[in-house]
């Protein structure tokens, strides 16, 4: 099973779900899945595990960096 295999059947299916957005994931799972279900030799490590999905993409954070605190340390000075 070669990633390209796995790319068009989750073109495909894409198309079939009336090209919905942001399951690109998904489709690439269910395809691997449809793959194995024929190309299973149940031995780990095959070509077939190797073939990772694409990884999830990251939405955009707009993150703000805390104000640093500065601590003062109190001293006491002993008359005598």
């Amino acid at each position: 099973m070669d990633e390209e295999t796995i790319r068009k059947i989750a073109y495909r299916l894409w198309e079939e779900q009336g090209r919905p957005h942001g399951n690109d994931f998904e489709h690439w799972l269910q395809a691997r899945a449809e793959l194995d279900a024929f190309d299973s030799d149940g031995l780990p490590g095959s070509v077939a595990s190797s073939v990772a999905p694409p990884a999830p993409r990251k939405k955009a954070k707009t993150a703000t960096a805390a104000p640093a605190t500065r601590t003062r340390k109190k001293t006491t000075s002993a008359a005598k």
